[in-house]
């Protein structure tokens, strides 16, 4: 059985805790006035960044946009030749058979002049080659037409192929700029954890209750475990084992309790082992806790690695 401590009271001086808590106020407004520098100088650059490959994807867009319409635009120079040049062709046969028709009518009343069977003969031979410069025209004018269409056909793949390639690019864009604004948020929670975890551990070794609230707050989560140990940092417990052997008779129900120094626990933490498993109430613990509560994102830890 362990003796009885007696505790004597402390006297507490308000007027150093006031200097002490103004001091490190003073401390902590200069840490988050860096860090705000720093964040902003980081999301100048990044905005720089994403401004400048939104102004080269931007500059490509329009450079594969003016060669489409630098090939559209011989595509449709090449159709106006090829037609002209069938109108010109189909003005040459026009005349062409003007020609052979009025020599056809010229061989025919000289055909009725020498005879029936000699002017029958020639009109048939006349008719037959009417008939060949016919079907020439009309094989040059299915050709052109067969040209157009495909010329047509041709734009509008292109057509087809640039826009989805365009939506894509600003759907991926957009994407890059959500992504960029997820990011940043969650530097911004990690980099503010470790600003406070840094400022608590300053300042820890002048607040001797946290330790004990920490510890208190563990003991009642432990309560109505059949065994409790308890691991304290090494300091924590030559430094605190009075007051910590007060509140576990305060507190505790259990029937098996032990406390131990562990050099592995952080200073102002403890970690309990129960019979219902181990509750890790370290400084660092808790925050890394409260940052992975700030960095869920539709039910995703997002935590960036440290």
């Amino acid at each position: 059985m362990q003796p009885t401590v007696t505790h004597q009271p402390v006297p507490f001086n308000f007027v150093d805790l006031e200097a002490k808590a103004t001091d490190y106020l003073a401390r902590v407004n200069a840490d988050a006035a860096r860090i705000v520098t720093q964040a902003r100088t980081e999301v100048a650059r990044l905005r720089e960044t994403t401004l400048a490959e939104i102004e080269r994807t931007r500059s490509e867009s329009l450079r594969e946009a003016e060669e489409i319409r630098r090939q559209l635009d011989a595509l449709n120079e090449k159709l106006r030749n090829e037609e002209e040049t069938f109108k010109k062709q189909k003005e040459l046969h026009e005349a062409e058979l003007l020609k052979h028709k009025q020599a056809v009518k010229e061989t025919t009343e000289n055909a009725r002049k020498k005879g029936y069977e000699e002017g029958r003969q020639l009109g048939y031979e006349e008719g037959k080659k009417q008939g060949y410069i016919d079907g020439e025209l009309q094989a040059s004018l299915e050709h052109a037409e067969q040209v157009r269409r495909e010329t047509e056909i041709q734009l509008a793949a292109k057509l087809e192929t640039l826009f989805p390639a365009l939506q894509n690019m600003v759907g991926q864009l957009e994407a890059a700029r959500q992504s960029f604004l997820l990011l940043w948020e969650q530097s911004a929670i990690h980099v503010a954890r470790g600003i406070a975890e840094r400022a608590i551990m300053r300042q820890l070794p002048e607040m001797i209750d946290v330790p004990l609230k920490l510890l208190r707050e563990s003991l009642e989560l432990g309560a109505g475990s059949a065994s409790v140990k308890v691991r304290l940092n090494p300091f924590d417990y030559e430094s605190l084992r009075p007051q910590v052997d007060s509140l576990i008779e305060q507190v505790t129900v259990a029937v098996g309790m032990d406390v131990v120094p562990d050099g592995r626990v952080t200073l102002g933490g403890c970690l309990l082992e129960t019979s219902l498993g181990v509750i890790d109430n370290q400084i660092g613990s808790r925050l890394d806790r409260i940052e992975q509560e700030l960095c869920l994102v539709d039910g995703v830890n997002t935590v960036p690695n440290s």
